[in-house]
């Protein structure tokens, strides 16, 4: 028996009213229903159980995520884990929501008995039902242990190709694993593009050379998204021997993959990889120059002719490369006071843009000298200057 409306009723009679709530159509308002929700959610009455896996069923089926959600919030309140995996099977269910009530749901199942979560989990994962092992390898993730690399690595043969992204975005972090980085690799040959996005990602975060050739590889997909973060990844992993390929992508014909591998040679510095940049760095196009200043300035500390090409395009004619040295430099660690009296200097440049650039950068390129500079430009004849170095004095006096 529950309260609504300040009078006991019956569980079933309540559930009936959920049901025609859930049932609704245009404006809906949760309050009306939410108090009989979580009255049904706290009465421990199994009676219900089989009733709300068919209505839940129902629902999925007409694809009313709202209903779903309703039921759902009854069942883990009455069936705790118990319901976990019609609530897995139901998250499969792409019915063009966010789910966020239902993995919220499911999170607060997980949270209250995660060791029975992952028994269910792993029940469903070598279910002889097919659907079931679907539903178990993508919960997986969730309460994923570094013993499960190995069924998470026969999980990237599945049909589904959601379950193989689920593999590349929950394996566990072993970069000194065989068995791991094999799963990761080979899902860089993966059909479906979100699972070679995927895999490139964690790839990168391995910093592994042994990710190195399976991602020079990979630079030659058909798709541009991937080989931008293939080039993307190199530059993390920071290996000079991905520099020729990186090169010959300075020629892609996608922009954002040639600016990726610019940024990548930067990152990596070697002799070779700062050739290429230095010739990009005295381009007649002023956007190649500027790209190449930002690159340029991660190179710095490993190669001495980064600075002095630096210092010229801080000079260029185009305040659009001057303006992109600024940028590039603020992104380089304990590099302040080597460039402070650089960023002074351009607190004066002819350009309003520039001297914008100087008031957004000048805590990173001239601490010591911060105040001082901000004040000036705060008092900028260009609007734009004043308001951004107005803005960052106020950061400074928090």
């Amino acid at each position: 028996m529950v309260w609504q409306g300040g009078m006991v009723i019956d569980n079933g009679a309540a559930l009936d009213s959920v049901i025609a709530h859930g049932l609704q159509e245009g404006a809906i308002d949760y309050d009306e229903i939410s108090s009989t929700v979580d009255a049904l959610a706290g009465s421990g009455d199994i009676s219900l159980v089989p009733r709300l896996r068919q209505v839940l069923e129902r629902f999925l089926d007409e694809e009313n995520f709202y209903g779903r959600d309703l039921i759902a919030a009854v069942l883990a309140g009455i069936a705790g884990v118990e319901a976990l995996p019609a609530l897995l099977g139901a998250a499969a269910r792409d019915l063009g929501d966010d789910q966020d009530g239902l993995q919220a749901d499911i999170a607060g199942l997980l949270d209250a008995d995660p060791q029975v979560s992952r028994q269910k989990i792993l029940e469903l994962v070598y279910s002889d039902v097919l659907e079931h092992r679907r539903v178990g390898l993508l919960a997986l993730g969730q309460v994923a242990e570094t013993d499960d690399v190995p069924l998470l690595a026969e999980a990237t043969r599945h049909t589904d190709p959601a379950v193989r992204l689920m593999v590349v975005d929950t394996l566990p972090d072993l970069a000194g694993e065989d068995v791991a980085l094999q799963v990761l690799t080979a899902a860089l040959q993966d059909s479906d593009q979100r699972v070679r996005l995927a895999a490139t990602s964690r790839l990168a975060a391995t910093r592994h050379s042994h990710a190195v050739e399976p991602l020079v590889e990979l630079l030659t997909d058909p798709n541009p998204q991937v080989r931008a973060r293939a080039a993307y990844a190199l530059g993390r992993l920071g290996n000079a021997s991905a520099t020729p390929a990186l090169r010959d992508l300075l020629h892609d014909t996608d922009r954002r993959v040639r600016e990726q591998a610019r940024d990548a040679l930067g990152e990596i510095g070697a002799a070779d990889a700062v050739d290429a940049l230095l010739a990009e760095a005295i381009s007649p196009d002023p956007r190649l120059r500027a790209q190449a200043a930002k690159a340029l300035a991660n190179s710095t500390q490993r190669d001495e002719r980064a600075a002095p090409q630096l210092i010229l395009l801080a000079h260029d004619p185009s305040p659009d490369v001057r303006a992109a040295t600024l940028s590039g430099l603020a992104t380089v660690a304990d590099q302040s006071s080597r460039w402070a009296s650089l960023a002074t200097e351009l607190a004066n440049d002819p350009d309003p843009m520039v001297r914008q650039r100087v008031a957004n950068v000048a805590r990173h390129l001239a601490p010591d000298d911060l105040s001082g500079i901000l004040h000036r430009l705060a008092a900028d004849p260009e609007p734009i200057v004043q308001q951004a170095a107005t803005a960052q004095l106020a950061q400074l006096l928090r």
